[in-house]
């Protein structure tokens, strides 16, 4: 049997190879992860936008039929408000699971701020060992009036 000589390499290009394929691979669940918390992110934020939109719609009727347009405030009912924000939060369960909307207050009687949050469990997170993350956002709106 004769000694290999301990100059000669080859089969190293294999280790070399295999390294850089394990690198690129999770590199490839890395930007896979980081980009299902941003597109979860974006939902959140839609959606507590639209939210608010259409809570920002329900107005107080008995307040504005009493004092009408006062400083050109349109008052908003918290009853109704919420309600829209429930309705919303389950037409967008459909696309994004888990979702959650809620009223969080009413500035000034006339500007509803809507708050949302979402778990998302990302891809490849029980591979690398990462814990799902939780996306949160705020959104505000109010009735516009015009003369």
């Amino acid at each position: 049997m004769t000694r290999p000589d301990p100059r000669d390499d080859s089969g190293t290009i294999l280790v070399l190879l295999l390294g850089f394929v394990a690198v690129l691979l999770l590199m490839v669940a890395v930007v896979v992860n980081v980009s299902a918390v941003i597109l979860a992110k974006r939902g959140v934020v839609s959606a507590a936008d639209g939210a608010a939109v259409s809570a920002a719609q329900s107005l107080d009727l008995a307040a504005l039929y009493a004092g009408g347009l006062a400083d050109g405030r349109v008052p908003l009912d918290a009853g109704e408000a919420a309600g829209r924000v429930a309705a919303y939060e389950a037409g967008a369960q459909d696309g994004q699971p888990g979702l959650q909307l809620r009223l969080a207050r009413i500035d000034a009687g006339t500007t509803v701020v809507v708050q949302g949050a979402r778990t998302v469990e990302l891809p490849f997170g029980r591979l690398l060992g990462f814990q799902p993350v939780r996306v949160e956002a705020e959104a505000r709106a109010r009735a516009p009036v015009s003369p």
